[in-house]
């Protein structure tokens, strides 16, 4: 439904609740249900009830008793952001992104001998990277620790979606910062900047 969110709470799994959401017993819109993304946080039952409050007075809530409400994924990012907590790691891109990135590979160079075949390639740092290898996302090149398992910059140990996140939280701030790493960023394999999106186990 363009336009429209379905904004809820869940105490089992995304997927979980995804795949409830999605049965063919209960009310479906015409295409089925896609988790935009997903947060884990304390007291979900009363951040629920806050979110929807706050959205019910910021934008069209489509009916009083139900979770829907017409705005954009970047204008519901705002209030999860301010809750603490963890995104989701299956925290999903648009699927146009993932399209145009099957078809045209828009990084420097694809992985040596890895075709963009849209199979995500090596998503476990330890085994994707090499210890002081050279990582970056944009204007941001930290260095893979092996013995910290992560990636070093500024002073910080961080994963490769902290990374990613922070450099968009100090230089983009007027940006959503939730991203997938693995697509954005770029490692340096014999003086060459290749994406991490496609690198073999």
């Amino acid at each position: 439904m363009p336009g429209i969110l379905k904004v809820g709470m869940t105490e089992r799994t995304p997927e979980e609740r995804l795949s409830e959401a999605n049965a063919s017993d209960t009310w479906r819109p015409p295409t089925p249900y896609k988790i935009d993304f997903a947060k884990k946080v304390s007291n979900p039952f009363q951040k629920e009830k806050t979110l929807h409050t706050l959205l019910g007075q910021y934008t069209d809530r489509i009916h009083p008793r139900r979770e829907f409400f017409r705005l954009s994924q970047e204008e519901v990012l705002k209030f999860v952001d301010l809750m603490d907590g963890e995104m989701w790691a299956g925290t999903r891109e648009e699927e146009e992104e993932e399209e145009d990135e099957e078809d045209e590979d828009t990084s420097s160079e694809s992985a040596q001998g890895v075709k963009a075949t849209g199979v995500k390639g090596c998503r476990d740092m330890a085994k994707c990277f090499t210890n002081g290898q050279r990582i970056r996302h944009k204007t941001w090149i930290g260095t893979y620790d092996s013995s910290k398992k992560g990636i070093v910059y500024d002073g910080k140990t961080l994963s490769l979606n902290k990374f990613a996140e922070s450099h968009y939280k100090s230089e983009r701030p007027d940006r959503v910062w939730s991203v997938n790493a693995w697509k954005e960023c770029e490692c340096e394999v014999n003086g060459k900047w290749i994406s991490t999106y496609y690198l073999p186990g």
